[in-house]
């Protein structure tokens, strides 16, 4: 049996992915090295020397890929888009196309799908006899999903409301469905603002427009602020805030 590391994952998933008639690829289960063929040269191929044939995976394994690439999508807007290209013929074609919409999802879309790819070709080693499935699977450990990104919309956010207020700024309060745990492509993200002294809410709200609406767009993710003052945040009156407070989570 092979050990995992003497197989050149990536060469192993390249022919995988080839479904092309004009190449066969093959692997030596003695020490993993992977070779193409080209029939026009080498009629009878390497099977006769113990080489075992790769064959191609389905088409449907790489469009299940994009399915479930597109559920972990939280761009509002980008999610819509890829879910349309899913249908069809042509799919393939559109959701690269839409992709190209969205260079952040796009980087991620080429680290969720190596990281399946690899996984896949891990376990048709193991399906092929050629290593043992305790190994395969231990080498899988090593290439999950990407996490999604969006969780850190809110962390982001702080960060350039704390580069706008500088000291004036007292906390950032989470609160909503997202302080819940719960929030996702359907779910505003809310905040309170909470400065030293507050005149004006409109005024603080023009203020903060540029940032609130630079990260919704790069999200997709609507994000609302309401900002307080620090006495109203110690002894609230307004019932927004009452209810924020118990559900509260501090970011900043």
């Amino acid at each position: 049996m092979l050990d995992p590391d003497e197989v050149d994952l990536a060469e192993l998933v390249d022919a995988l992915a080839d479904r092309s008639l004009e190449i066969s690829w093959w692997i030596d289960p003695r020490n993993g090295r992977i070779r193409s063929v080209l029939p026009d040269v080498d009629r009878e191929g390497p099977g006769d020397d113990g080489w075992v044939l790769i064959t191609p995976t389905q088409s449907r394994e790489s469009y299940r890929d994009m399915a479930d690439f597109v559920e972990g999508v939280q761009h509002r807007r980008a999610a819509e888009l890829l879910d349309r290209a899913l249908n069809g013929r042509g799919a393939f074609r559109r959701f690269k196309n839409t992709l190209f919409e969205f260079p952040e999802l796009r980087d991620r879309w080429y680290r969720f799908r190596d990281a399946r790819s690899r996984r896949r070709a891990l376990d048709w080693l193991a399906d092929n006899g050629l290593v043992e499935p305790e190994a395969a699977a231990r080498a899988r450990l090593h290439y999950p999903d990407p996490e999604p990104t969006n969780q850190d919309v809110p962390a982001a956010v702080a960060g350039d409301l704390a580069t706008l207020y500088g000291e004036r700024l007292r906390q950032v309060l989470l609160y909503g469905s997202w302080a819940r745990g719960e929030g996702g492509v359907e779910s505003d993200l809310d905040l309170l603002v909470v400065l030293s002294d507050l005149g004006s809410v409109w005024d603080e709200l023009r203020r903060m427009d540029d940032v609130l609406w630079r990260h919704t767009q790069r999200s997709g993710i609507t994000i609302t602020a309401l900002p307080v003052s620090q006495a109203e945040i110690s002894r609230p009156t307004m019932p927004t805030v009452i209810r924020a407070k118990v559900e509260a989570v501090r970011i900043a």
